[in-house]
């Protein structure tokens, strides 16, 4: 069976080829970066090439303010989505450059990147980039359940974006743009080791439901019993620690939590830890 040859190896010969030094190679090619923990100046938070990080095209504005006519291809970590100086939407159902949306007519969503950000430094972008995609398939099981409304203003979110040639967009791309601020406040809850320690301690599922309206989520958000995706997701968060208790293998968490980027090999972030809510040890 033929062995695939690691990227690594293939950056001396490259670097022979290009006449750029191996270590340029390695910063701008993060398939270049051979280990996940790291201390080296310029390879912290770059992109895990592993799978969990997609590739969609740069903002055909910026490539081609740069004299690029072809297209630029880029590992997009899940904070991603827009670039603010030309208001595009470059996130998820981007295949191509010519799929990438003019955010105009949705001011909020723009606005809704910089909270992104926000919750980046507050929480740690480990548990932002798990609660965003947690939070995408909840506000999807959520619309496909018509859990919230009213119509219009959903229908007037989903038909207000347009391809560049006139032609409306993808239903995924009208979704994950069009309700953006929602899954990003929703990434904030989810996100915060303090609800989630108040929502699985006993008597704490009432608040936390009730943050989901505080926080113009879902106005009037009442859960459809134990089904509802958003206290199964506190279920199955409880049967994560729950687990990982029984099998006294703490580990077992950094499997089930996959990281989006390198991370520091010392002197990593206070953010980076927590102590499980049980509580139990850091992880």
């Amino acid at each position: 069976m033929l062995k695939k040859t690691p990227a690594t190896a293939l950056r001396a010969p490259l670097a022979v080829i290009t006449g750029y030094a191996e270590q340029h190679l390695t910063l701008a090619l993060p398939e270049f970066i051979g280990q996940r923990y790291t201390d080296t100046p310029g390879l912290i938070d770059r992109p895990l090439v592993d799978g969990h990080v997609p590739q969609r095209p740069a903002c055909r504005f910026c490539t081609r303010r740069a004299g690029i006519d072809a297209r630029v291809t880029c590992w997009m970590t899940h904070d991603r989505n827009i670039c603010l100086r030309h208001l595009l939407w470059i996130g998820e159902g981007c295949s191509e450059p010519s799929d990438q949306v003019d955010l105009s007519p949705l001011p909020a969503t723009a606005q809704a990147q910089r909270h992104h950000h926000n919750l980046i430094n507050r929480h740690g972008r480990r548990w932002v980039s798990l609660a965003f995609a947690d939070a995408t398939k909840i506000f999807s099981t959520w619309k496909e359940r018509s859990t919230f409304g009213p119509r219009e203003t959903i229908t007037h979110r989903l038909t207000s974006l347009t391809r560049p040639s006139g032609e409306p967009v993808a239903a995924d791309l009208a979704f994950a743009a069009g309700f953006h601020p929602e899954i990003i406040r929703l990434s904030g809850l989810l996100a915060s080791d303090h609800w989630e320690r108040t929502g699985l301690r006993k008597g704490g599922l009432a608040p936390f439901v009730r943050e989901v309206s505080r926080r113009h989520i879902i106005k009037g958000f009442d859960p459809d019993g134990l089904d509802d995706p958003l206290i199964q997701w506190l279920r199955d968060r409880a049967n994560h620690y729950n687990m990982a208790q029984h099998l006294n293998k703490w580990d077992i968490l950094t499997v089930l939590l996959h990281e989006e980027t390198t991370r520091r090999l010392t002197k990593r972030l206070r953010t980076d830890l927590r102590t499980c809510p049980l509580p139990q040890p850091r992880y």
